[in-house]
């Protein structure tokens, strides 16, 4: 069983975010999560999303009116919507970009009101593990008679391709942000 760490990071917003540039927050941080996965030489099979509303969401009529959920104070003393919580287990020990945006964006998804205005967020890797030493989650199944099994030794043989691609990838990209400095790369959704 791997060490109780965890890595991660946090994003308090100038301004209160809408679903659909919050989701975009949490994409960029999501992939800036991985790549320091794989800097670190790190895997991980959990993530951890905290959302924090903003307090004009209860200052707002219409918005007020819609939200039916618990509302606590800040460290202010103002009423404020209780903020968003969920966690995310990934089927086996992974740094790949796809995988941990995916389950990320499906966590914000699972877990947001999207009526509500956003304020922070944290996303955290937990249960990380070297890579060396990740156990292997893959499960045992149940053969059947029904089930190709040549083709899905195939899909999993692409699989593994592709995400070995994928950390060639990220490595070369942490190489050239190393040497020329952070922005020297930037996605479009940046």
């Amino acid at each position: 069983r791997p060490e109780s760490k965890s890595i991660g990071s946090g994003q308090v917003l100038q301004c209160p975010y809408s679903y659909d540039k919050a989701r975009l927050v949490v994409k960029e941080m999501a992939d800036q999560l991985a790549l320091d996965l794989v800097d670190k030489g790190l895997v991980t099979d959990q993530l951890v999303l905290t959302v924090g509303y903003d307090r004009d969401n209860l200052n707002d009529p219409e918005r007020r009116r819609k939200y039916r959920g618990e509302v606590t104070k800040d460290r202010y003393g103002r009423d404020v919507p209780k903020h968003a919580h969920g966690t995310a287990n990934l089927e086996e020990y992974t740094a790949s970009t796809k995988r941990i945006i995916t389950a990320a964006l499906e966590l914000f998804d699972c877990i947001i009101d999207r009526d509500l205005l956003i304020r922070r967020f944290y996303l955290t890797a937990t249960r990380v593990a070297d890579e060396e030493a990740a156990p292997d989650k893959k499960a045992f199944e149940q053969i059947d008679l029904f089930t190709d099994y040549a083709a899905k030794q195939e899909q999993e043989a692409q699989e593994s391709a592709e995400l070995e691609r994928e950390k060639k990838l990220q490595l070369a990209m942490l190489d050239i942000k190393k040497r020329y400095g952070k922005n020297a790369i930037l996605k479009g959704m940046n």
